[in-house]
């Protein structure tokens, strides 16, 4: 019989501890997996820092969506740059620094509803309501990924969930 590596973990997570009273099976997203903990960095670091080049192209523009827009669209596209070089050059877990500029830029769009937000109809070209939208899309999909880390689903490096090949 083989020996067990001394980098796994013989106290393996028992699934049996999520299963809710009354109930046979743990929640579905329990039963779940995904251990390709560089990929899914290079993927954060890519969704902010597209969401980053996005918000910049949005504050050049010449388009009115509120007063006092270049401000907030500078903020969040340097907090997601800022994001994007740690993420990239850092072993450090900056998940939780990532939800700011992904929930800022889900606040400005749906804030933008209040003033003249950049869509086609309201005058703004095909270009620029595409970074809008695509922007908050990212946003949306770093706060997807947040989940899926927390919840374990996936993982992203440094960590690993000790699987040996």
């Amino acid at each position: 019989m083989a020996a067990t590596p001394l980098s796994a973990d013989p106290n393996l997570h028992d699934i049996n501890l999520h299963v809710k009273p009354g109930k046979e099976r743990a929640p579905f997203f329990r039963y779940i997996r995904i251990n390709l903990p560089r990929l899914t960095r290079a993927l954060i670091v890519a969704v902010v820092a597209l969401q980053a080049i996005l918000t910049f192209y949005i504050a050049h523009t010449d388009f009115v969506i509120f007063p006092g827009q270049e401000v907030v669209l500078y903020a969040i596209s340097i907090l997601c740059a800022v994001f994007s070089v740690l993420g990239a050059v850092t072993r450090w877990r900056i998940w939780d620094f990532g939800l700011i500029p992904a929930i800022g830029a889900l606040v400005l769009y749906f804030g933008a509803l209040a003033g003249t937000p950049p869509w086609v109809w309201n005058g703004a070209d095909i270009h620029l309501a595409a970074a809008w939208n695509t922007a908050a899309f990212c946003g949306i999909v770093y706060l997807i990924i947040y989940w899926a880390l927390e919840y374990g689903v996936l993982v992203a490096y440094p960590d690993d969930q000790g699987f040996e090949d």
